[in-house]
């Protein structure tokens, strides 16, 4: 027996979503967002966490999501999609200069 169909693209109310998850999760996810967005305006990784107030591990590890995973291809598909990020340090991604 198959396991049923269920569909990818599910719509969650702000409203809904905010009482799902902790106050914890609800700070990272928001946590998160601004990191994407000052990442693509091509600050610097110790500013945004100093800015954001984490550390530069979670800022790296949220540009690689963005980068690597299935994150940019959700931020693509956006009424206003992200641009590539910019950093000034390209090491961290692998890339040399």
């Amino acid at each position: 027996m198959s396991k049923p169909q269920t569909a990818k693209n599910i719509q969650i109310p702000d409203s809904i979503l905010r009482e799902m998850l902790t106050d914890s999760e609800w700070r990272m996810l928001r946590n998160r967002w601004q990191i994407i967005n000052l990442l693509e305006e091509g600050i610097s990784i110790r500013k945004i966490a100093e800015q954001v107030k984490v550390g530069t591990d979670t800022v790296v590890r949220v540009a690689r999501m963005v980068e690597k995973g299935n994150l940019r291809k959700i931020l693509d598909k956006e009424k206003n999609p992200i641009k590539k990020l910019k950093t000034q340090t390209p090491w961290i991604f692998g890339k040399s200069g």
